[in-house]
């Protein structure tokens, strides 16, 4: 049994309020997050480069959740979110702290990253039918958005290769 047209409007509604509420958390999170958190030197001058990259490969994912959202005929799932979350948030911390180890980096704004990565992935899925489909989906979002995002650091010039 489907849900009425008044309540999928509803429910759409919804998840893109939870997507708006996302993108302003995340502003909030970039604010309060420095270089030093994530082990980094920083660089003289970066820091507005550093908040720019950051925050706008956060918004185009965002937005792309809100056109899929909008464009996409199917009714909203919190369950794929769900799924999708988690799946992405398991593989961000197994990545995570493979790569990083145990230096001296803070563990909260990691953690807060590996969150706003699962939400993403997150929304990004929430139109998807079928939860397994969404988890799977969350895994590869989350090695694309860290993929995509090491290319924007790179590009902004604020991380290179040697």
């Amino acid at each position: 049994m489907g849900l009425s047209t008044d309540m999928q409007d509803l429910t759409r509604r919804d998840a893109g309020l939870r997507i708006a509420l996302t993108w302003c958390a995340y502003i909030a999170f970039v604010l309060l997050t420095h270089w030093d958190d994530y082990g980094l030197i920083a660089q003289p001058k970066a820091n507005l480069t550093w908040f720019v990259t950051r925050l706008s490969t956060v918004s185009l994912w965002l937005l792309v959740a809100v056109l899929l959202l909008h464009y996409r005929n199917r009714p909203v799932s919190w369950r794929s979110f769900s799924a999708s979350f988690v799946a992405a948030g398991i593989v961000a911390i197994v990545l995570t702290y493979s790569f990083l180890g145990s230096t001296s980096r803070n563990g909260w704004a990691i953690a807060g990253t590996i969150v706003f990565y699962a939400l993403v992935s997150g929304f990004l899925c929430v139109t998807v039918r079928k939860t397994a489909i969404a988890a799977g989906l969350g895994m590869l979002l989350f090695a694309v958005q860290l993929l995509l995002d090491a290319v924007a650091h790179i590009v902004s010039g604020l991380f290179r290769f040697h």
